[in-house]
């Protein structure tokens, strides 16, 4: 799909996405932000809320499921949202999507979001993550889109990253252009909503 089809379909999502139906316990996770800085760069502690609820795509089959991840870096004043779902529309050529929203405040000190960069999973905090085959957008200045591919063995081998992994890596550039990469741990009981969402 070419890249200008994608953000068509991203923006329309992105303004027309309701608020979906809690269905599940909040689960807590720890998140790390590190950012590009001499020697080692500069790590930051917070938390990530996963929490599972019934998807509100009306093409989505009944009880299907949604996942979203309330983000919380506060020394570095960042909360953000992620999303992850199936995907129901045939004209995105996606298994699923991941909609990234930043909700960064006026004195932000990264200078906002230039880019999401995709995603990688991994097996812990520290490890080296393993990419995702899929397409990220910028559709405004803190709303990103990725689309995870539609091809079938391509998809397969991102759905088993996804579930086998214990670790979220989301890359981006700040508006600055310094590099910056938020760690989400999904382990745990957050694993069963990853399963479910992901499965083969």
């Amino acid at each position: 799909m070419k890249r200008n089809q994608f953000f068509a379909i991203a923006l329309a999502w992105t303004m027309l996405t309701p608020a979906a139906a809690e269905i599940g316990q909040d689960v807590a996770r720890p998140a790390v932000l590190h950012e590009e800085g001499s020697g080692a760069g500069d790590q930051f502690e917070g938390h990530v809320t996963w929490r599972a609820e019934q998807t509100a795509d009306p093409s989505a089959p009944r009880g299907d499921i949604t996942i979203r991840g309330e983000v919380v870096i506060p020394e570095r004043n960042m909360r953000m949202t992620i999303t992850l779902r199936r995907n129901f529309d045939p004209s995105l050529s996606a298994s699923h999507t991941v909609q990234v929203d930043f909700i960064p405040p006026l004195d932000f000190a990264g200078g906002g979001i230039h880019q999401v960069m995709g995603l990688m999973l991994k097996t812990s905090e520290k490890a080296k993550g393993a990419q995702i085959d899929a397409l990220s957008v910028k559709i405004d200045a803190t709303h990103f889109l990725i689309g995870m591919t539609g091809v079938a063995q391509n998809a397969s081998v991102n759905r088993r990253l996804i579930r086998s992994k214990d670790w979220i890596d989301i890359p981006f550039l700040y508006g600055t252009r310094r590099r910056a990469i938020l760690a989400l741990a999904k382990d745990g009981d957050a694993a069963a909503m990853f399963n479910s969402v992901f499965a083969d």
